[in-house]
């Protein structure tokens, strides 16, 4: 009998969303989805545990995103101001789905592979074989952040590092 043993947790985070997480991160020019900036919120909760090595792996780090309404609230706004005729470029940006991840690697210099399932964290079924491909290959440590919830209701992002048998 195999037992299968995962790569080990360095690192966990968990955060609710709330009004002034995404108001902390208005940027004039720069708009992203408030479930990517929770996202943002929960990596940095998770990477006060795993140390500062990790955070300043830079390429060495890999994230995955699982969330099956991840930009919902920015698509649905845009729809809203298309049908009004007007779309802005920002918010247009900031309503793809992959931005959970890539707004992740751009807030902390992550420049590993990245990658946004969008599909509900319960059916991500995926997820352990790619971080463990990840470790396995060009990766030292993998972030994997899922986002539980949707516009109307509460969200949550957690958020988890795990570093390869080298780290």
């Amino acid at each position: 009998m195999t037992v299968l043993i995962g790569p080990p947790l360095l690192g966990r985070g968990e955060v609710a969303l709330t009004d002034d997480i995404a108001a902390r991160h208005s940027r004039p020019s720069f708009y992203a989805d408030p479930a990517a900036w929770l996202a943002v919120e929960a990596v940095a909760a998770a990477l006060g545990e795993a140390g500062a090595a990790v955070a300043q792996a830079g390429e060495d780090v890999g994230v995955l995103a699982i969330s099956a309404t991840a930009t919902t609230r920015t698509m649905r706004a845009i729809r809203r101001t298309a049908a009004a005729g007007r779309v802005s470029p920002l918010r247009f940006a900031g309503a793809n789905p992959g931005s959970l991840a890539g707004l992740v690697c751009i807030e902390y210099g992550f420049r590993g592979p990245s990658l946004t399932l969008s599909m509900p964290p319960e059916q991500a079924w995926p997820v352990p074989v790619i971080r463990q491909d990840w470790l396995d290959g060009p990766c030292r440590y993998v972030v994997t952040v899922t986002h539980r919830g949707g516009p109307e209701g509460p969200e949550v992002a957690e958020a988890v590092v795990h570093g390869g048998s080298g780290s």
